[in-house]
């Protein structure tokens, strides 16, 4: 006994539970104690070792369980955030992606962008959401203002004849074509570009200079993001991510653009072009126009990617509304076979006839009698659902995408239902100030360097020699540089609420006309310098007409027409003078006299 270890009291263990306690006992349990009094019976060692084998193994379970509670509860009660404390129920739903912002969006940004151009082909909330993004940020195109307020080199007139040339020699450019292939303005440019934009979350472009006919010889390429890829022979190499070259100091060389007239193909060798930043002069040659929402991030992620699922829910609640409706507006029965009218299965359907698939289907017609068993019945298919929870589940999933897309609701749903002014105008400010964050990469990333550039090259081209040469052109670069780039006109809700809000602001020092003026897309200097014209005009206008009605009115004997400070006019004799007002007394009496 010296080796079985402490004694086991077998008592409770032989006895069985306690009756009093009501405690039913498994077929199991009853098995294993007739078994231990056997034992018990036959070899009490041996029997003591089996009740001390169990007992021990219950009290290791109970320790473990203890110990595992233990840990659960130190792990709730670390240091850590509240918001990442473990939950059973939740924990699972998290994805736990602990990759890089680089390497994570290297694994899925080309699936991620076929996804967004699919959105926008096909669906057409998101299609909408897309045009109308660009629309409120490009709108009908952005207004180049240059600026050369003063210059050390030039006159205060030579200065103005600068910006009015450079004006005329956008209008030119543009109307000629601004791409490579001549075909597209500058306000067509823009707005294309804008859409990239939002499908794709990025653009690039490359300038270029090509025969021209126009003030310049520019061109403004926009290369299709998914063809900036990086080589295979470059997979390896660590300062080649996503098709954009880095030097040593993380500083961009150039990128990597696969050429067009290679088709995709499985297994295929493509051939790229090697596309360097900045070219020989140190000019902008290609930019990347993106807005990187995360830090250390290489690409931009398409503008619709937040409510992807959010959208194909919605295309499959219209697909299965759709088809119940169609159903719906079917006849369709079903004939209930009785007991002695059974069919077999292989009996040729005996209808009218079978559709394509094999279905078969009945002619029905007014007064028809169709003759069943004595024992059939015929049971009407209702695909109908009762409830009207369609709009309501349309709205609240318009409005979880629209506050996904930082877009408002109700130009998105294209759904201006139930706004009033007040609620309108505070959706479009907050959509306001959402398109002009739109708008900021475009024209600091794109139409910046393209008006750097479309001053060089119109300064090497000759476009301003009748004012200043390429020696003050170099010596003043930044001077003559210096532009900006208008907003869009998106109208006003209340056109006379709107203007009384900007006079009030004009008078309390809270708005300038610049600005004013910035955000219809246009000049204020511009707009002043036209209503003087317009002026001017109308006033010889009125002279002109008052001459020809006093000449007519002559002409024909009648009296003319004089008009009062109230602008009122009346008539007096023919060849006869009005009295002047302002006359002397001495003018009088010669009158008199």
């Amino acid at each position: 006994m010296s080796g079985m270890g402490p004694m086991i009291d077998a008592t409770d263990v032989l006895r069985g539970p306690d009756p009093r306690t009501k405690q039913k006992e498994t077929l199991g349990q009853r098995s294993r104690r007739a078994l231990d009094r056997v034992i018990m019976t036959v070899a009490p060692v041996h029997g003591q070792r089996r009740l001390a084998a169990r007992e021990r193994a219950r009290l290791e379970a109970q320790s473990s369980e203890f110990l595992r509670k233990r840990i659960k509860a130190l792990e709730y009660s670390t240091l850590g955030h509240p918001s990442v404390a473990p939950n059973e129920s939740t924990d699972k739903k998290w994805i736990g992606n602990r990759q890089s912002n680089d390497d994570q969006l290297q694994e899925s940004l080309v699936e991620m962008q076929f996804r967004s151009r699919e959105l926008y082909q096909v669906n057409p909330h998101a299609h909408g959401a897309v045009e109308s993004r660009a629309k409120y940020i490009v709108g009908t195109g952005l207004s180049c203002r240059p600026s050369l307020p003063t210059c050390k080199h030039l006159s205060d007139d030579q200065c103005k004849e600068f910006v009015s040339t450079c004006k005329r020699a956008y209008k030119r450019w543009s109307d000629r074509g601004v791409d490579r292939r001549r075909r597209l303005s500058l306000p067509a440019m823009q707005r294309l570009a804008a859409k990239t934009y939002s499908i794709y979350g990025e653009a690039f472009f490359v300038f270029r200079e090509a025969p021209f006919s126009g003030p310049c010889g520019l061109t403004v390429e926009e290369i299709h993001p998914m063809r900036v890829e990086t080589p295979p022979e470059f997979f390896t190499d660590d300062n080649v991510r996503m098709g954009i070259r880095y030097d040593e100091n993380d500083q961009i060389v150039g990128y990597y653009i696969r050429k067009a007239n290679v088709k995709f193909r499985r297994g295929a060798d493509s051939d790229y072009d090697f596309m360097p930043r900045f070219n020989e002069a140190g000019q902008e040659q290609m930019v990347h126009v993106f807005e990187p929402c995360l830090p250390d991030r290489s690409r931009g992620i398409p503008w619709l990617c937040a409510a992807f699922s959010f959208i194909k829910l919605i295309d499959d609640f219209h697909e299965s509304e759709l088809i119940g409706k169609q159903i719906e507006a079917c006849f369709g029965v079903v004939v209930k076979r009785g007991s002695s009218n059974k069919v077999s299965p292989y009996t040729i359907h005996d209808g009218e006839g079978s559709s394509s698939s094999g279905m078969p289907f009945e002619d029905l017609y007014p007064a028809m009698v169709q003759e069943i068993g004595e024992n059939d019945d015929i049971v009407k298919v209702d695909p109908s659902r009762p409830g009207g929870n369609f709009a309501p589940f349309i709205e609240a999933s318009l409005r979880a995408v629209s506050a996904a897309l930082d877009h408002p609701y109700e130009l998105i749903a294209k759904n201006f239902f139930r706004t009033t002014y007040s609620s309108g105008r505070l959706a479009m400010l907050d959509g306001r100030l959402s398109f002009d964050i739109g708008r900021q990469p475009l024209t600091h990333q794109l139409l910046g360097p393209m008006h750097r550039r479309f001053i060089g090259s119109c300064f090497f081209h000759g476009v301003f020699d009748a004012i200043c040469d390429m020696i003050h052109y170099a010596a003043c670069r930044q001077d003559f540089e210096d532009h900006a780039w208008g907003g869009t006109q998106q109208g006003v809700i209340d056109p006379q609420k709107e203007t009384g809000a900007n006079e009030t602001a004009l008078e309390t020092d809270q708005t300038t006309l610049a600005d004013i003026h910035a955000d219809k897309n246009g000049d204020w200097e511009d707009v002043k310098e036209q209503r003087h014209l317009e002026r001017v005009r109308e006033i010889h206008l009125r002279i002109e007409e008052e001459v020809l009605e006093r000449d007519l009115r002559r002409q024909h004997g009648l009296p003319d027409r004089i008009k009062d400070e109230q602008g009122k006019g009346e008539t007096v004799p023919a060849g006869s003078t009005a009295t002047d007002s302002n006359a002397t007394d001495d003018d009088e009496e010669d009158d008199y006299e």
